[in-house]
């Protein structure tokens, strides 16, 4: 049984309105190797997400693993960045390095572009995996379920 714990990550927020001071958000982000079938590997940020029916990637990391697109099965997807995003499938490898690595059937939109991250979701992830959020101590922890 695979266990890894993975430390949150600091990201300054710039001053605003509502914080004059700017502010400090802690993320749980971990870094992973995204491998495509055609075997081109990228790095990326992800992101544990609860609220993600399935995991999603950048649609520019699509291009990165020349993966072509138009022929790739497609669907539309809400709640990322509008109502309906066009969502490119193919099952990615991602490696998450400490003994976490598995495959999911993964989408590619421009609707998380803006994020620049990847999203682990419900299908392909929390559906492999237990996660537990240890947001006092700034970590957590990712267990084979």
């Amino acid at each position: 049984m695979a266990r890894a714990s993975y430390p949150y990550a600091s990201i300054p927020l710039p001053p605003n309105e509502a914080h004059p001071q700017g502010t400090t958000a802690f993320r749980p982000l971990a870094s992973a190797t995204l491998t495509a079938t055609n075997g081109q590997s990228i790095r990326s940020m992800v992101l544990p997400d609860s609220g993600a029916d399935a995991c999603l990637f950048p649609l520019s990391l699509a291009i990165l693993l020349k993966l072509d697109v138009l022929k790739l099965p497609k669907a539309l997807t809400g709640g990322v960045g509008s109502q309906a995003n066009v969502t490119y499938y193919d099952t990615i490898a991602i490696d998450l390095g400490s003994g976490i690595a598995f495959t999911a059937y993964s989408g590619f939109t421009n609707g998380v572009d803006s994020i620049g991250l990847g999203l682990l979701g419900q299908a392909g992830f929390f559906e492999q995996f237990r996660v537990e959020f240890q947001h006092k101590q700034k970590v957590f922890t990712i267990e084979s379920a």
